[in-house]
């Protein structure tokens, strides 16, 4: 089997936010900012098909809701070290594309990775979740809280309750004072049965908030806190990881260099190691088996490549992993199906279940996606 060709089709669809705006937090001396998310627009959308002599293809979106375009550049190079080698030989591509990467973004070739991945499973006929172990049938998923006052989130908490989500998270953006108050009232109103996560990615704590929100948390009983601090601040992460008994998941913005994000796990800078199937299904494989040793998890972030179906398969696939994050974007499975995508992921009843057709198992209108699509790289 040879590869014969690159495909790359791009769509248009509603993202958001396409900017990110930053408010002032505290005294102005500090430069202390919170993010502020406008109303997004449409954004390219790139879809990317490897096809093979054999009529064996496998299809991918380039990215997911955030990251969604290669360059011409990256195209080109894809190209030039893969068509004509067998998809079959993963490690030898993907050490191939490795070499000439260093001044190309970390993680650019993850969707063609997620096509090898596709492909195996197809001419092996099993899904990719069988390929990488079959460690369970279905992956429990937690809701993501969205509004802007405490109020407004307690509403939409009990909206993914009444869903048949038993676990939420929350991203609240206020600080350390007002956020612990918040979560007390969370527990008083959402009761010692719902599971409870906060994301710290829109605070901007500084050493000591994250430690007396840690606290907190603790006495909460809150499932982990996540990003309370910038990734790259490693000494802050030792030092707070050995001061809570809460876990601390992180390393977010380092995921697409694996090694340097295994790193932080490894030296104890975060218990729980965020991962994404958007820079490869490989790199994540590569990870659980570090985070096996250290009996602990790599949790994908966000919905996910291909409208939920890669993590639906990488979660369900490997043991090591706890959750599938419904969101962002909540209406992942509606853009998915606006191009012609006929089983993107929604969660029933709170609980996420792979296709059981072979690779990612997507199913496609053709027509819709070639009538929808505005070019063809």
């Amino acid at each position: 089997m040879k590869i014969t060709s690159i495909e790359i089709s791009v769509f248009e669809l509603p993202m958001y936010p396409t900017i990110t705006q930053v408010v002032p937090v505290g005294d102005p001396a500090e430069l202390r900012w919170q993010q502020a998310f406008p109303k997004g627009g449409p954004v390219p959308v790139q879809v990317m098909q490897v096809i093979t002599d054999e009529g064996i293809n496998g299809i991918c979106t380039v990215g997911d809701w955030r990251y969604t375009e290669l360059t011409w550049r990256q195209i080109a190079q894809l190209r030039e070290l893969v068509i004509g080698e067998n998809p079959l030989e993963r490690e030898l591509l993907l050490s191939k594309l490795k070499a000439v990467s260093r001044f190309f973004e970390p993680g650019w070739y993850g969707g063609f990775d997620n096509c090898l991945w596709d492909i195996e499973g197809k001419v092996k006929n099993l899904p990719v979740s069988e390929l990488l172990g079959g460690a369970k049938s279905k992956i429990q998923a937690y809701y993501n809280t969205a509004g802007n006052t405490p109020e407004d989130v307690i509403r939409d908490g009990t909206k993914g309750i009444e869903a048949g989500f038993t676990v939420l998270k929350d991203h609240l953006p206020f600080g350390a004072g007002k956020n612990i108050e918040t979560f007390q009232e969370f527990r008083k109103v959402f009761g010692d049965n719902i599971g409870l996560m906060h994301d710290a990615a829109l605070v901007n704590y500084t050493f000591e908030e994250a430690v007396s929100v840690g606290k907190a948390l603790e006495d909460l009983d809150f499932i982990w806190l996540e990003e309370p601090l910038t990734d790259r601040h490693h000494e802050d992460y030792v030092n707070l990881c050995k001061q809570l008994k809460i876990p601390i998941a992180g390393a977010e913005t380092l995921m697409n260099e694996p090694e340097i994000s295994e790193l932080w796990l490894k030296s104890g800078a975060i218990d729980i190691l965020r991962v994404n199937g958007r820079h490869g299904t490989t790199p994540i494989v590569n990870a659980s088996k570090i985070a096996a040793q250290l009996n602990t998890t790599v949790e994908p972030n966000a919905y996910g490549p291909l409208f939920g179906l890669v993590h639906a398969h990488i979660d369900c696939g490997i043991f090591n992993i706890d959750w599938f994050e419904n969101a962002p974007p909540p209406n992942g499975a509606q853009m998915g199906e606006e191009i012609g995508l006929l089983n993107p992921i929604r969660p029933e009843a709170g609980w996420v279940t792979p296709p059981a057709g072979p690779g990612w198992g997507s199913e496609w209108d053709w027509n819709r996606f070639k009538r929808k699509r505005v070019a063809i790289l």
